[in-house]
């Protein structure tokens, strides 16, 4: 599926059952990603009614990024990844639920090999940064401040 701007068409899908309850008795992911920039948005709950749906989109699409054009209710192959980046990121499949926010964060910050960007580029028009680059000075920091060598 293609979509003809960024933000315009949203597959949405549920993950669960997750039978592992996390500690805080979440078993269910809503998971949406956009199919022009392949941006992913997901949250837990532990209970998922029409009204959750409701409010995940309004606070996650509409508030975020406008109106969608149209949105699909799919089973999407993001699932396996985000399952994939979630038991390699949990210690204790309990946790799953708090390293939910990392599992994104490190999807959207690794490069696609179907665009050879991160998602975070394509969504932000630059890479992340990392507060550890920052302390560190991290060369690409100073490359993109324009800091002249004599500065740092």
């Amino acid at each position: 599926m293609t979509s003809p701007w960024p933000f315009s068409v949203w597959g949405i899908d549920i993950i669960g059952r997750i039978t592992a309850k996390a500690s805080n008795r979440h078993e269910f992911i809503l998971i949406a990603i956009d199919y022009f920039t392949k941006w992913v948005e997901a949250v837990s709950f532990s209970v998922l009614k029409a009204k959750h749906v409701a409010r995940f989109i309004e606070s996650n699409f509409i508030c975020r990024y406008g109106i969608p054009h149209e949105i699909i209710l799919d089973n999407e192959s993001i699932n396996k990844n985000v399952k994939l980046i979630l038991e390699k990121t949990t210690e204790r499949y309990r946790d799953w639920a708090d390293k939910l926010p990392f599992a994104l964060w490190g999807y959207r910050t690794s490069i696609q090999t179907s665009t050879e960007m991160t998602l975070y580029s394509l969504v932000y028009g630059m890479e992340a940064i990392l507060p550890a680059e920052i302390e560190v000075i991290y060369l690409r920091i100073i490359l993109e401040s324009q800091i002249l060598e004599a500065e740092w």
